[in-house]
């Protein structure tokens, strides 16, 4: 098994990138007298300081950029508590912090929704390939920019630099396109980042002609929450379903690997049908997994849904090449993350091997703290003797199988894209996210009350996935902009032609 999700924390670090966008009907109302650049002052400290305690960075020998990155991370912090008056000065400062290590699990999420007063011009643009369209836009005023209108400029600077300078600092990973494709809707929303200009003049191209627009601030609401929601669908169906042309779709946009949360049990629910249905799926036409948003958690599930369609003989043999080893950062709160996580899984009558496998690391973490050890080496079996030479068995599953990706795909999706592609199947969709080789956060609170931050605990060695190096799909599909039944009908005809 290659991650678990400590506490339900992998959601959390993976994808948040719009955590501060989100409009409620009821945002929290703060206390405006906090004094919010101590409470900056104290987070950030408390994020250098968790981070020296529990992560694998600060004393990896192949990453010495770590630690000064680290460090400098806090001095920047400091330095903008000097001018935080506000919530907004505190939030962008701790994400700017935060997104210095460019390290999708390393992370930060609101404990409540918080009420940020989001304002906008009216209209959303996304990234599509490297221009920026306008996507979304409030229906009632005509003096907008149209839907498709390219963004060339805004107050004299070009669409790439706005973008690179309002956007990339407070998020990280740009150099990722599904960081821009996720993220790129926020570039003409205001939630009170302090460090930033909002733009005031923007030319856009449509038509083959370039316009201006004086642009007009407004309070967002429900406009700016329906624009939202156009750019960001949800796709929250977990289960396997039979289709009327004899394929199958099977959905899992989460791969939640809390026990107690309301996804475990559906989750439960898919492997338990793959299995009972394992004749029909190996001789169906062909089976989607559909993997649109999800950003991880325990990739327990996808290697279960392997085994179940493919079966432990093939999987054996046509499997990723495994890493080389791995580090686990020693310290007593990654050890109790660990022990506590056990018990939650024992409670709800886990799966034997994913307990046996917890038992081995928190015995292991134990051991290597008692003797004051930096890391503790998992045993991954490469000290064993080599596995004999076996004949390559017989593929059983007579479908064609896709794995159908979003830009949200990262963590334990990524492991999932491992282990099935190298099983056979075909990813379709979009570019994936990507992650470093920093493993299996658990949460940790920080000093405010209102934020808590995600932690790795472990270290890939010579993974054979490169360092927040992503998938990328076989065929490329539309699939932010194609409606369900479009979707599913380009898929079918594709796996069936």
């Amino acid at each position: 098994m290659k991650r678990l999700a400590f506490a339900a924390a992998l959601w959390a670090c993976a994808s948040s990138p719009t955590l501060a966008q989100d409009v409620v009907d009821e945002p929290v109302l703060l206390d405006p007298s906090r004094d919010w650049a101590q409470t900056l002052r104290d987070d950030a400290r408390a994020i250098h300081a968790t981070l020296v305690d529990s992560h694998p960075g600060v004393h990896d020998t192949l990453n010495p950029e770590f630690r000064p990155l680290l460090d400098q991370g806090l001095a920047r912090a400091l330095e903008r508590a000097d001018t935080t008056r506000d919530i907004g000065g505190w939030w962008w400062g701790l994400r700017e912090f935060i997104a210095t290590f460019n390290d999708g699990h390393v992370g930060i999420f609101l404990k409540s929704d918080y009420d940020f007063s989001p304002s906008w011009p009216g209209f959303l643009t996304r990234f599509t390939a490297e221009d920026q369209i306008v996507a979304a836009r409030d229906g009632t005023d005509d003096a907008l920019p149209p839907v498709g209108a390219k963004l060339l400029d805004c107050d004299g600077t070009d669409a790439a630099r706005l973008a690179q300078t309002n956007i990339a600092p407070f998020r990280g990973r740009w150099f990722l396109n599904a960081m821009r494709v996720r993220v790129g809707d926020v570039l003409f929303v205001d939630n009170q980042n302090p460090w930033i200009k909002r733009p005031e003049v923007c030319r856009f191209e449509t038509g083959g002609q370039a316009r201006t627009y004086n642009l007009r601030w407004r309070e967002g609401g429900t406009a700016l929450r329906a624009a939202q929601d156009t750019l960001r669908p949800k796709q929250d169906t977990i289960g396997v379903e039979a289709l009327a042309d004899g394929g199958f779709w099977i959905s899992t946009p989460t791969f939640d690997g809390n026990p107690e949360g309301p996804k475990y049990p559906l989750l439960r629910g898919v492997i338990e049908t793959m299995n009972a249905r394992q004749s029909d799926l190996r001789n169906a036409p062909y089976i989607v997994f559909d993997l649109r948003g999800n950003t991880g958690g325990s990739s327990n599930w996808s290697r279960q849904m392997a085994q179940a369609l493919w079966g432990d003989e093939w999987i054996s043999v046509h499997k990723p090449k495994p890493s080389e080893g791995v580090d686990w950062r020693v310290s007593e709160a990654n050890y109790n993350a660990m022990a506590e996580f056990g018990e939650q899984l024992r409670a709800t009558g886990a799966n034997p091997e994913v307990l046996r496998y917890i038992d081995i690391m928190t015995a292991g973490m134990k051991k290597a703290m008692e003797a004051n050890q930096i890391f503790w080496r998992e045993d991954l079996g490469q000290t064993e003797a080599p596995e004999a030479a076996v004949s390559d068995p017989e593929l059983v599953v007579k479908a064609r199988v896709f794995a159908l990706t979003d830009a949200q795909c990262a963590s334990a999706c990524l492991d999932a894209l491992d282990t099935w592609k190298a099983a056979g199947a075909i990813q379709i969709g979009r570019e994936t996210s990507a992650d470093t080789v920093y493993m299996d956060v658990r949460v940790a609170e920080l000093p405010s009350g209102l934020a808590q931050m995600a932690v790795p605990m472990k270290v890939y060695r010579g993974r054979s996935r490169g360092n927040n190096e992503p998938h990328m799909p076989t065929h490329v599909l539309p699939v932010e902009t194609l409606s369900e039944s479009d979707l599913r009908a380009v898929v079918g005809r594709m796996a069936t032609r």
